[in-house]
């Protein structure tokens, strides 16, 4: 019989090895990934897979072999959080390697099980992975739905964390590169108050950044873009 002690621990593990991947401290979270399978912990093998993927894509740079893993061990059908967690993760990597098509396909799985997702982080999560992908795809129009979107369930429920800010970014971005220059300085001036207010010093720097590469593309500068 597991005790009360062991099963704290394993929790706190867990957050831990979720406070590291939030952190893009993969390799750490990997590791303590690993002594929960070797200490016989409960520790979940489809869970620790995971955890090995996001090692070898963003920490080792072995992105096909990150991707081929994912491929392997995904489920045919979302039934628990990391089921969803791992769909999420094909979904982004397919992002990160330019293939369009199979972060749609990615999409639509993920997408269809989205009201099952218990987690609500977890959902927000997703849904601006979506609004990020169709960005960076430079599908404008569903990147500012998806957004939107992730948006409305940062309000409802109360989370303000790095996806939230990001969210609102890539409408900001969305709407300047659909020509609503106007509601976008209106929001990017927003997010900016919202920022300086809370501290998100980071955030705002990686809002300017995506700002910077926008005018250079457009050849202006700041509210003379409209």
């Amino acid at each position: 019989m597991v005790s009360n002690k062991a099963n704290d621990d394993l929790v706190v593990k867990i957050q831990k090895i979720f406070d590291n991947i939030k952190n893009f401290n993969y390799e750490e979270a990997f590791f303590l990934s690993c002594e929960i399978m070797e200490r016989n912990e409960n520790g979940d093998q489809l869970f620790h897979e995971w955890v090995k993927s996001l090692v070898e894509f963003y920490s080792c740079n072995k992105r096909d072999n990150a991707i081929k893993f994912l491929e392997k061990i995904r489920p045919t059908k979302l039934e628990n959080e990391i089921h969803f967690r791992i769909v999420n993760s094909l979904m982004c990597f397919y992002r990160e390697v330019g293939n369009k098509k199979d972060f749609i396909k990615y999409k639509k799985i993920i997408y269809s099980y989205i009201d099952k997702v218990e987690n609500v982080e977890l959902k927000h999560k997703i849904i601006y992975n979506i609004a990020n992908g169709f960005y960076t795809f430079k599908d404008y129009e569903k990147a500012l739905e998806y957004s939107d979107e992730s948006i409305a369930i940062g309000r409802e429920k109360g989370i303000f964390n790095m996806d939230f800010s990001l969210s609102i970014m890539v409408k900001i971005m969305s709407l300047f590169y659909l020509g609503k220059h106007k509601e976008g300085h209106e929001l990017k001036e927003m997010l900016i108050n919202y920022l300086e207010v809370t501290g998100n010093i980071n955030h705002k720097s990686y809002l300017e950044k995506a700002l910077e590469r926008f005018y250079e593309k457009e050849g202006c500068k700041g509210e003379k873009c409209t």
